[in-house]
Protein backbone atom coordinates (compact mmCIF):
# COMPACT_ATOMS: atom_id res chain seq x y z
CA UNK A 1 0.00 0.00 0.00
CA UNK A 2 1.81 2.91 -1.03
CA UNK A 3 0.15 6.49 -1.20
CA UNK A 4 2.11 10.07 -2.53
CA UNK A 5 0.39 13.76 -2.68
CA UNK A 6 2.46 13.82 -5.76
CA UNK A 7 -0.20 11.79 -7.50
CA UNK A 8 -3.17 13.52 -8.71
CA UNK A 9 -5.45 10.78 -8.75
CA UNK A 10 -6.65 8.71 -5.84
CA UNK A 11 -4.83 5.63 -4.87
CA UNK A 12 -6.60 2.40 -4.57
CA UNK A 13 -6.91 2.73 -0.26
CA UNK A 14 -10.48 0.85 0.70
CA UNK A 15 -11.21 2.74 4.06
CA UNK A 16 -12.32 -0.30 6.77
CA UNK A 17 -14.59 2.73 8.43
CA UNK A 18 -15.67 6.34 7.45
CA UNK A 19 -15.91 8.91 10.44
CA UNK A 20 -17.36 12.40 8.79
CA UNK A 21 -16.60 15.06 11.05
CA UNK A 22 -17.17 18.06 8.51
CA UNK A 23 -18.96 21.10 10.11
CA UNK A 24 -17.50 19.94 13.54
CA UNK A 25 -16.44 22.90 16.24
CA UNK A 26 -13.23 23.23 18.96
CA UNK A 27 -11.48 20.95 19.97
CA UNK A 28 -11.97 19.38 16.53
CA UNK A 29 -11.85 15.91 15.04
CA UNK A 30 -9.35 14.36 17.15
CA UNK A 31 -11.09 13.69 20.24
CA UNK A 32 -13.64 11.98 17.55
CA UNK A 33 -10.89 9.73 15.27
CA UNK A 34 -9.48 8.58 18.77
CA UNK A 35 -12.85 7.07 19.52
CA UNK A 36 -13.41 5.87 15.90
CA UNK A 37 -9.97 4.37 15.63
CA UNK A 38 -11.31 1.68 18.24
CA UNK A 39 -13.17 0.57 15.77
CA UNK A 40 -10.61 -0.50 13.38
CA UNK A 41 -7.76 -3.29 14.09
CA UNK A 42 -4.15 -2.00 13.57
CA UNK A 43 -3.14 -2.08 10.03
CA UNK A 44 -7.18 -1.15 8.92
CA UNK A 45 -7.51 2.07 7.06
CA UNK A 46 -10.30 4.89 8.67
CA UNK A 47 -11.41 7.40 6.13
CA UNK A 48 -11.81 10.79 8.16
CA UNK A 49 -13.40 13.64 6.44
CA UNK A 50 -13.20 17.26 8.08
CA UNK A 51 -12.97 20.85 6.87
CA UNK A 52 -11.50 21.82 10.56
CA UNK A 53 -9.31 24.83 9.94
CA UNK A 54 -5.79 22.99 10.79
CA UNK A 55 -6.73 19.74 10.73
CA UNK A 56 -4.44 18.52 8.31
CA UNK A 57 -0.83 19.77 10.10
CA UNK A 58 -3.02 18.18 13.92
CA UNK A 59 -3.21 15.30 12.18
CA UNK A 60 0.55 14.96 11.09
CA UNK A 61 1.70 15.51 14.92
CA UNK A 62 -0.89 13.43 16.10
CA UNK A 63 0.21 10.48 13.76
CA UNK A 64 3.49 10.86 14.57
CA UNK A 65 3.11 10.73 18.47
CA UNK A 66 0.54 7.46 17.96
CA UNK A 67 1.91 5.24 15.89
CA UNK A 68 -0.39 5.76 13.15
CA UNK A 69 0.34 6.85 9.37
CA UNK A 70 -1.77 9.87 7.05
CA UNK A 71 -1.35 7.61 3.64
CA UNK A 72 -3.20 10.26 1.62
CA UNK A 73 -5.18 13.32 1.66
CA UNK A 74 -8.13 13.24 -0.99
CA UNK A 75 -8.11 17.30 -1.82
CA UNK A 76 -11.23 16.92 -4.66
CA UNK A 77 -13.99 16.31 -2.38
CA UNK A 78 -16.44 19.28 -2.64
CA UNK A 79 -16.61 19.98 1.50
CA UNK A 80 -13.53 19.33 3.61
CA UNK A 81 -10.77 16.61 3.09
CA UNK A 82 -10.36 12.74 2.81
CA UNK A 83 -7.83 11.50 5.70
CA UNK A 84 -6.66 8.09 4.80
CA UNK A 85 -5.84 7.26 8.12
CA UNK A 86 -3.44 3.69 8.33
CA UNK A 87 -4.04 2.06 12.26
CA UNK A 88 -0.52 1.51 13.80
CA UNK A 89 1.07 -1.10 11.80
CA UNK A 90 0.58 -3.74 8.70
CA UNK A 91 2.75 -6.08 10.60
CA UNK A 92 4.08 -7.00 13.91
CA UNK A 93 7.03 -5.10 14.75
CA UNK A 94 9.54 -6.18 17.19
CA UNK A 95 11.96 -3.33 17.07
CA UNK A 96 11.29 0.61 15.23
CA UNK A 97 14.35 1.85 13.34
CA UNK A 98 13.71 5.81 12.59
CA UNK A 99 16.50 7.47 10.39
CA UNK A 100 14.28 10.19 9.35
CA UNK A 101 16.69 13.44 8.34
CA UNK A 102 19.15 10.49 7.47
CA UNK A 103 20.51 10.31 4.15
CA UNK A 104 20.77 7.27 2.25
CA UNK A 105 22.78 4.77 2.70
CA UNK A 106 22.50 4.91 6.45
CA UNK A 107 18.45 3.54 6.42
CA UNK A 108 19.98 0.49 5.23
CA UNK A 109 23.12 -0.05 7.61
CA UNK A 110 20.78 0.95 10.78
CA UNK A 111 18.46 -1.54 9.74
CA UNK A 112 21.38 -4.09 9.16
CA UNK A 113 22.55 -3.14 12.93
CA UNK A 114 18.79 -4.29 14.34
CA UNK A 115 18.08 -7.08 12.44
CA UNK A 116 21.49 -8.70 14.01
CA UNK A 117 19.68 -8.07 17.27
CA UNK A 118 16.45 -10.28 16.98
CA UNK A 119 15.70 -13.58 15.89
CA UNK A 120 14.77 -15.52 12.53
CA UNK A 121 11.04 -14.89 11.87
CA UNK A 122 10.81 -11.52 13.48
CA UNK A 123 10.49 -8.04 12.10
CA UNK A 124 11.20 -4.62 12.23
CA UNK A 125 9.97 -1.73 10.64
CA UNK A 126 12.32 0.89 9.29
CA UNK A 127 11.36 4.79 8.62
CA UNK A 128 13.23 6.61 6.57
CA UNK A 129 11.72 10.02 4.29
CA UNK A 130 15.32 9.38 2.11
CA UNK A 131 14.54 9.69 -1.26
CA UNK A 132 16.03 6.79 -2.33
CA UNK A 133 15.07 4.88 -0.16
CA UNK A 134 12.83 2.15 -1.59
CA UNK A 135 15.31 1.75 -4.38
CA UNK A 136 18.44 1.09 -1.58
CA UNK A 137 16.19 -1.04 0.45
CA UNK A 138 15.02 -3.63 -2.29
CA UNK A 139 18.71 -3.79 -3.58
CA UNK A 140 19.82 -5.05 0.16
CA UNK A 141 16.61 -6.40 0.82
CA UNK A 142 17.85 -9.14 -2.28
CA UNK A 143 21.27 -9.36 -1.01
CA UNK A 144 20.67 -10.50 2.45
CA UNK A 145 17.98 -13.05 1.99
CA UNK A 146 15.38 -11.16 3.92
CA UNK A 147 11.98 -10.08 3.02
CA UNK A 148 10.18 -7.13 2.67
CA UNK A 149 6.61 -7.66 3.72
CA UNK A 150 5.60 -4.14 2.71
CA UNK A 151 5.98 -0.49 2.33
CA UNK A 152 3.66 2.62 2.74
CA UNK A 153 4.90 6.06 2.06
CA UNK A 154 3.12 8.92 4.12
CA UNK A 155 1.77 12.03 2.62
CA UNK A 156 4.28 14.06 3.65
CA UNK A 157 6.97 11.07 1.86
CA UNK A 158 8.25 8.75 4.79
CA UNK A 159 8.80 5.66 4.37
CA UNK A 160 8.00 2.79 6.23
CA UNK A 161 9.21 -0.68 5.79
CA UNK A 162 7.98 -4.14 7.32
CA UNK A 163 11.34 -6.29 6.76
CA UNK A 164 11.12 -10.16 8.37
CA UNK A 165 14.83 -11.62 9.25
Amino acid sequence: MTANTNIHAMPDIKPQATLDLNGLASPGPLPSLRRALRTVEEGQVLLLISDYPGIENDLHVWAKQTNNQLLFIDRTRPKGFGFFILKGDLWPVERSVDVVGSHCPTPVLEASKTLVQIRAGQNIKLISDCRAAPLEVNTWIKTTGHKLLAMTEDSRGVYRFYIKK
